[in-house]
This record gives structure tokens, C-alpha cells and sequence, in this order.
């Protein structure tokens, strides 16, 4: 989604207003964007329109509605590469990362992810209170939360529902799970919240 470029028409319908309203913004360099050749049409990056609509208070709602943003929370280098390589290889993912829970929790608040990959095990705080937090907040209550950790016993992977989460994976585990994970949580019905399966560690 991050690379979607948009035509005025559509940038009209996502703000609310004309296209003729877009193309003035536009011409009085407004809005950033580009001419497909000399006095070709318009064209509106995604980065560009989201800066120019939370400058002017344009609600975001339209912009974001079919965007599927996923944050990656780990202190652990290599996850923290690994898992945004596998998600830009199975889908059209926009993927935000954090090594640790305060750089998690401004992520969450600017950009209000669908699905948190989140590590239980965080240098500056449990990711079962990140978890919490998440869950709190009205306008991420239904994120969904997928836990990753190698230290988790049994009985406390069944108790991660209690703190939001959604579904667990336990480290090491296979890409194509991780991928499947994640898609199967974009699909979840908003009523409904998953228990995290006692015996799916790979």
C-alpha cells in the first residue's frame, strides 16, 4: 500500500471533496505529487497523501480501510529482519518494527495496526503488558495480537488470551506458519477472538 499512487479522482474520494478541489491543491504545490508527461495527469504517492491529510485533519479512515498494516515487536535483531522479508514476500503487507515496548506503543498510537506480531520476552517490558495496552485502547481493540516466544511453558500459552493475544507461535518456527498465522488473523471476524492453541509449536 505504501507504494500505491493515487489519481486525483481517487484522492477526491478518499478526502471527501472534487477532483477540481484536488487538482487545485496539486497545482499550488499543496499536495506533493507528479505529472505522468508534460501536462499529463496527476499522480498522488500514498506517503505524500497520508502527510498532507493528517496536516489538515482529514480523517484517515478512507485512506487506511483496505491497507494491511502488521508491527513486528522483538529485541531480537534477527526476527526483527526476518519477519518483514517473509511478510513482503506473501502479501501486500505495510509493515512497521520496534525492538522494544515505548517505540511499540507510539507505533501502535500513530498508526494503528491490524495485526501485532509481538515477542513476549522485550528488554524494557513483558509483551503480555504490551499486549494489554493494545487491547485497551478503542481504537485497537480489535487488532489482533499473534505472541511469539521460546521460553513459554504450556499453561502459560493458554493464559495469553487473558491478556489480548490472539495466537501464539512458539521459536523456532517455520515462515510458511508465520505467513499462515497472519492471514488467518486479517480474516478473523471482529466478534470473534481466538484462544492461542496449546500445541502448535513447530
Amino acid at each position: 500500500m505504501k507504494n500505491k499512487v493515487f489519481t486525483t479522482g481517487e484522492v477526491a474520494i478518499i478526502c471527501g471533496v472534487s477532483a477540481d478541489t484536488v487538482s487545485r491543491w496539486f497545482d499550488l504545490g499543496q499536495i506533493d505529487g507528479y505529472r505522468l508527461g508534460p501536462g499529463g495527469d496527476r499522480r498522488i504517492p500514498y506517503d505524500s497523501l497520508r502527510k498532507f491529510m493528517l496536516s489538515h485533519g482529514i480523517p484517515l479512515e478512507r485512506l487506511e480501510e483496505s491497507e494491511r498494516r502488521v508491527l513486528v515487536v522483538d529485541d531480537d535483531p534477527f526476527y526483527l529482519d526476518i519477519i518483514p522479508s517473509v511478510l513482503a514476500q506473501e502479501g501486500d503487507y505495510t509493515v512497521f518494527t520496534a525492538s522494544n515496548g515505548f517505540d511499540a506503543g507510539a507505533i501502535v498510537v500513530e498508526h494503528n495496526p491490524q495485526v501485532v506480531i509481538l515477542d513476549i520476552h522485550l528488554s524494557d517490558i513483558d509483551g503480555r503488558a504490551v499486549g494489554e495496552r493494545i487491547k485497551s485502547r478503542a481504537e485497537t481493540r480489535n487488532t489482533r495480537i499473534l505472541g511469539i516466544s521460546g521460553f513459554l511453558e504450556d499453561d502459560e500459552i493458554k493464559d495469553l488470551s487473558d491478556y489480548g493475544f490472539d495466537d501464539f507461535l512458539k521459536k523456532p518456527f517455520r515462515i510458511e506458519e508465520l505467513s499462515e498465522r497472519v492471514r488467518n488473523l486479517f480474516e478473523l471476524p471482529l466478534s470473534r477472538l481466538n484462544r492461542p492453541r496449546k500445541n502448535n509449536t513447530l
